[in-house]
Protein backbone atom coordinates (compact mmCIF):
# COMPACT_ATOMS: atom_id res chain seq x y z
CA UNK A 1 0.00 0.00 0.00
CA UNK A 2 2.85 2.43 0.86
CA UNK A 3 4.34 1.90 -2.57
CA UNK A 4 1.11 2.97 -4.23
CA UNK A 5 1.01 6.11 -2.07
CA UNK A 6 4.52 7.10 -3.22
CA UNK A 7 3.50 6.67 -6.85
CA UNK A 8 0.36 8.75 -6.30
CA UNK A 9 2.37 11.52 -4.57
CA UNK A 10 5.00 11.44 -7.36
CA UNK A 11 2.35 11.62 -10.04
CA UNK A 12 0.74 14.52 -8.22
CA UNK A 13 3.98 16.53 -8.63
CA UNK A 14 4.38 15.50 -12.23
CA UNK A 15 0.91 16.78 -13.00
CA UNK A 16 1.55 20.13 -11.28
CA UNK A 17 2.26 22.77 -13.99
CA UNK A 18 4.40 24.80 -11.55
CA UNK A 19 6.77 21.85 -11.15
CA UNK A 20 7.20 21.64 -14.93
CA UNK A 21 7.81 25.38 -15.06
CA UNK A 22 10.63 25.00 -12.52
CA UNK A 23 12.14 22.10 -14.48
CA UNK A 24 11.90 24.05 -17.74
CA UNK A 25 13.48 27.14 -16.12
CA UNK A 26 16.32 25.03 -14.72
CA UNK A 27 16.98 23.45 -18.11
CA UNK A 28 16.91 26.91 -19.74
CA UNK A 29 19.46 28.22 -17.23
CA UNK A 30 21.76 25.25 -17.86
CA UNK A 31 21.51 25.73 -21.63
CA UNK A 32 22.19 29.47 -21.26
CA UNK A 33 25.28 28.85 -19.12
CA UNK A 34 26.58 26.23 -21.55
CA UNK A 35 25.96 28.54 -24.53
CA UNK A 36 27.73 31.42 -22.77
CA UNK A 37 30.71 29.18 -22.01
CA UNK A 38 30.97 28.03 -25.63
CA UNK A 39 30.67 31.58 -26.96
CA UNK A 40 33.34 32.81 -24.54
CA UNK A 41 35.64 29.94 -25.53
CA UNK A 42 35.08 30.66 -29.23
CA UNK A 43 35.70 34.39 -28.69
CA UNK A 44 38.90 33.66 -26.76
CA UNK A 45 40.15 31.43 -29.59
CA UNK A 46 39.37 34.12 -32.14
CA UNK A 47 41.14 36.82 -30.13
CA UNK A 48 44.10 34.50 -29.48
CA UNK A 49 44.41 33.65 -33.17
CA UNK A 50 44.26 37.33 -34.09
CA UNK A 51 46.94 38.15 -31.52
CA UNK A 52 49.12 35.30 -32.80
CA UNK A 53 48.86 36.53 -36.37
CA UNK A 54 49.72 40.09 -35.31
CA UNK A 55 52.75 38.89 -33.34
CA UNK A 56 53.88 36.76 -36.27
CA UNK A 57 53.39 39.68 -38.63
CA UNK A 58 55.42 41.96 -36.33
CA UNK A 59 58.18 39.38 -35.98
CA UNK A 60 58.53 39.17 -39.76
CA UNK A 61 58.17 42.87 -40.64
CA UNK A 62 61.16 44.38 -42.46
CA UNK A 63 61.98 46.71 -39.55
CA UNK A 64 61.91 43.85 -37.09
CA UNK A 65 64.00 41.70 -39.42
CA UNK A 66 66.67 44.40 -39.10
CA UNK A 67 66.45 44.09 -35.32
CA UNK A 68 66.76 40.31 -35.59
CA UNK A 69 69.84 40.62 -37.82
CA UNK A 70 71.52 43.03 -35.39
CA UNK A 71 70.68 40.75 -32.48
CA UNK A 72 71.92 37.64 -34.26
CA UNK A 73 75.21 39.36 -35.18
CA UNK A 74 75.72 40.44 -31.57
CA UNK A 75 74.98 36.96 -30.26
CA UNK A 76 77.04 35.26 -32.98
CA UNK A 77 80.14 37.32 -32.15
CA UNK A 78 79.29 37.51 -28.44
CA UNK A 79 79.96 41.24 -28.54
CA UNK A 80 77.63 44.04 -27.55
CA UNK A 81 74.93 41.48 -26.69
CA UNK A 82 72.87 44.39 -25.34
CA UNK A 83 71.85 44.86 -28.98
CA UNK A 84 69.75 41.66 -28.66
CA UNK A 85 67.55 43.13 -25.93
CA UNK A 86 64.74 44.08 -28.33
CA UNK A 87 64.36 40.40 -29.24
CA UNK A 88 64.38 39.40 -25.57
CA UNK A 89 61.73 42.08 -24.93
CA UNK A 90 59.57 40.78 -27.78
CA UNK A 91 59.60 37.25 -26.39
CA UNK A 92 59.04 38.58 -22.88
CA UNK A 93 55.83 40.16 -24.20
CA UNK A 94 54.82 36.93 -25.95
CA UNK A 95 55.46 35.12 -22.67
CA UNK A 96 53.25 37.57 -20.80
CA UNK A 97 50.41 36.96 -23.27
CA UNK A 98 50.81 33.22 -22.78
CA UNK A 99 50.83 33.49 -18.98
CA UNK A 100 47.73 35.71 -19.00
CA UNK A 101 45.91 33.26 -21.27
CA UNK A 102 45.59 35.67 -24.19
CA UNK A 103 47.76 33.38 -26.34
CA UNK A 104 47.61 29.60 -26.22
CA UNK A 105 51.06 28.17 -25.44
CA UNK A 106 50.63 25.61 -28.25
CA UNK A 107 50.24 28.46 -30.73
CA UNK A 108 53.28 30.24 -29.29
CA UNK A 109 55.22 26.99 -29.67
CA UNK A 110 54.02 26.46 -33.22
CA UNK A 111 54.83 29.98 -34.38
CA UNK A 112 57.94 30.83 -32.41
CA UNK A 113 59.67 27.85 -30.76
CA UNK A 114 62.58 27.85 -33.20
CA UNK A 115 63.37 31.48 -32.39
CA UNK A 116 62.47 31.33 -28.70
CA UNK A 117 64.89 28.44 -28.37
CA UNK A 118 67.58 30.07 -30.51
CA UNK A 119 67.55 33.46 -28.81
CA UNK A 120 67.18 32.01 -25.32
CA UNK A 121 70.07 29.58 -25.78
CA UNK A 122 72.31 32.11 -27.53
CA UNK A 123 71.55 34.87 -25.00
CA UNK A 124 71.12 32.82 -21.84
CA UNK A 125 74.38 33.91 -20.16
CA UNK A 126 73.63 37.56 -20.83
CA UNK A 127 70.00 37.20 -19.73
CA UNK A 128 70.98 35.50 -16.48
CA UNK A 129 73.65 38.12 -15.78
CA UNK A 130 71.05 40.85 -16.29
CA UNK A 131 68.60 39.00 -14.03
CA UNK A 132 71.20 39.19 -11.26
CA UNK A 133 70.72 42.97 -11.40
CA UNK A 134 66.94 42.91 -11.95
CA UNK A 135 65.36 39.59 -11.01
CA UNK A 136 62.21 39.98 -13.11
CA UNK A 137 63.95 41.16 -16.27
CA UNK A 138 62.88 38.82 -19.07
CA UNK A 139 61.18 36.57 -16.52
CA UNK A 140 58.25 36.04 -18.90
CA UNK A 141 60.71 35.08 -21.65
CA UNK A 142 62.23 32.48 -19.31
CA UNK A 143 58.79 31.05 -18.55
CA UNK A 144 57.88 31.07 -22.26
CA UNK A 145 61.08 29.19 -23.05
CA UNK A 146 60.26 26.57 -20.39
CA UNK A 147 56.65 26.14 -21.55
CA UNK A 148 57.45 25.89 -25.25
CA UNK A 149 60.39 23.58 -24.54
CA UNK A 150 58.03 21.19 -22.73
CA UNK A 151 55.78 21.16 -25.81
CA UNK A 152 58.79 20.40 -27.99
CA UNK A 153 59.86 17.57 -25.66
CA UNK A 154 56.39 16.03 -25.91
CA UNK A 155 56.06 16.60 -29.65
CA UNK A 156 59.53 15.44 -30.64
CA UNK A 157 61.70 14.06 -27.82
CA UNK A 158 64.62 13.61 -30.22
CA UNK A 159 64.44 17.17 -31.61
CA UNK A 160 67.87 18.61 -32.28
CA UNK A 161 66.55 21.88 -30.90
CA UNK A 162 66.34 20.43 -27.38
CA UNK A 163 70.13 20.10 -27.14
CA UNK A 164 71.55 22.13 -30.00
CA UNK A 165 75.26 21.91 -30.62
CA UNK A 166 77.26 25.15 -30.74
CA UNK A 167 77.57 24.56 -34.48
CA UNK A 168 73.81 24.32 -34.91
CA UNK A 169 73.30 27.50 -32.89
CA UNK A 170 75.94 29.26 -35.00
CA UNK A 171 74.26 28.06 -38.21
CA UNK A 172 70.85 29.23 -37.00
CA UNK A 173 72.28 32.64 -36.05
CA UNK A 174 73.92 32.84 -39.49
CA UNK A 175 70.50 32.13 -41.02
CA UNK A 176 69.08 35.06 -39.05
CA UNK A 177 71.96 37.30 -40.17
CA UNK A 178 71.26 36.37 -43.80
CA UNK A 179 67.57 37.34 -43.57
CA UNK A 180 67.98 40.70 -45.25
CA UNK A 181 70.43 39.40 -47.84
CA UNK A 182 67.69 37.14 -49.21
CA UNK A 183 64.84 39.55 -49.25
Amino acid sequence: MACCEVIVVSCKYLLDPNWWLVVFALVAVIVAIWTQYKQTHSFKLTIGADLAMKLDERFNEHDFLKIRVVAAKALRTNSDVKRAEDIFDFFDTVGLFVRLGALDPRIAHSLFFHWINLYWRAGEKYIKAEQQKAKLKWDEFAKLYAVTRRFEEKRDPSSENLSPTPELTATQLDDEIALLDEG
